[in-house]
């Protein structure tokens, strides 16, 4: 009887190329973008709606059916001028509700991510792919470190730097997600988009290219198209370190968990810095800004040689044959 030693890792193991690269590749990011333009279009119809019914001057109380409020949403859109003016109005309106159109879009997107997730682990099973380890609960505290550190010294770096300043849209952008209520930043920035960017980013788009390569390359993609997708360049640069940084959360703890709960604190930690004003706080002294920002980046390089020592490699299987 011969011994021989087989070790499937994710990258290494036989898997079948997918008839269509591309799709498998980008599937996940056009369908949350799908789900995102329906729900932006709904979203809109209805903000259309409402602002021609509040100009009309109509009391809705005494309207007797929908049947004449459609009629005269009807005739108001059929006026080109009057349409044109109340669909720029209803997009102005629509802005200050961007957090929970995104929320929106995130709870309708992950449950369909969730099932292709699941799917890619039942297909790379059956491929012979044996994941990483996954890291003890207790090492998640690193985690936990890095991520705020992380953090709060990239938001003193780009303060410093001045590029939030020369980035018009890049305000405009931030006004429009935190001017919703605190509880609503916490449920829809905290919690839904985190989950739903890190299946789409990390669980199904770097572990897709992952299993088809080596770390760096699948980690730099993902992390160039998380970013890119951010629009301006503010959010761009953002993206991509705290991308990266994610990409390596996943491939060292063995599971979307620690990726996923390094986005929801960051998200969490950035609304409770701006609703507390920390940012123009720090700001107010260059030094204190200096001294904290050398400080998250210490505790950062220190969680860094943390997670490094961690084995993330698969035991090797023995097969008799």
């Amino acid at each position: 009887m011969e011994q021989q030693q087989y070790q499937y890792t994710e990258g290494t193991g036989p898997v079948r190329k997918p008839e269509n690269r591309f799709l498998r590749i980008w599937g996940p990011v056009l369908i949350k973008w799908g789900i995102g333009m329906g729900v932006s279009f709904l979203a809109v119809m209805i903000f259309e709606s409402f602002t021609i019914l509040k100009k009309s001057g109509i009391d809705l109380h005494a309207v007797q059916s929908m049947a004449q409020v459609q009629d005269i949403i009807y005739r108001t859109m059929l006026d080109t001028n009057a349409s044109a003016e109340l669909a720029a109005q209803a997009a102005e309106e629509m802005m200050k509700y961007t957090t929970p159109i995104e929320g929106i879009t995130a709870f309708l997107t992950i449950p369909v991510l969730l099932v292709m997730f699941h799917r890619d682990t039942i297909r790379g099973k059956l491929a012979g792919f044996i994941p990483n380890n996954k890291a003890a609960l207790w090492k998640y505290g690193a985690v936990f470190v890095l991520t705020a550190a992380m953090t709060l010294g990239l938001n003193n770096l780009i303060e410093i730097s001045g590029i939030m300043a020369a980035s018009e849209s890049y305000e405009s952008t931030m006004d429009s997600l935190y001017s919703a209520s605190l509880p609503v930043q916490i449920v829809c920035l905290g919690l839904l988009i985190p989950v739903c960017e890190e299946l789409v980013f990390r669980g199904l788009m770097f572990r897709r290219l992952r299993q088809g390569g080596s770390f760096l390359p699948a980690a730099l993609y993902s992390s160039v198209v998380f970013g890119f997708l951010h629009v301006n360049l503010v959010q761009m640069m953002y993206g991509f370190f705290l991308g990266f940084t994610f990409c390596y959360l996943y491939e060292k703890y063995g599971s979307v968990k620690a990726p996923v709960f390094a986005h929801i604190l960051s998200n969490i930690l950035s609304v409770l810095l701006t609703e507390l004003k920390a940012m123009d706080w720090m700001a107010a002294e260059p030094l204190r800004m200096g001294v904290i920002t050398v400080f998250c980046a210490s505790a950062a390089s220190a969680m860094y040689v943390l997670i490094q020592r961690i084995e993330e490699k698969p035991a090797k299987i023995d097969i008799t044959v």
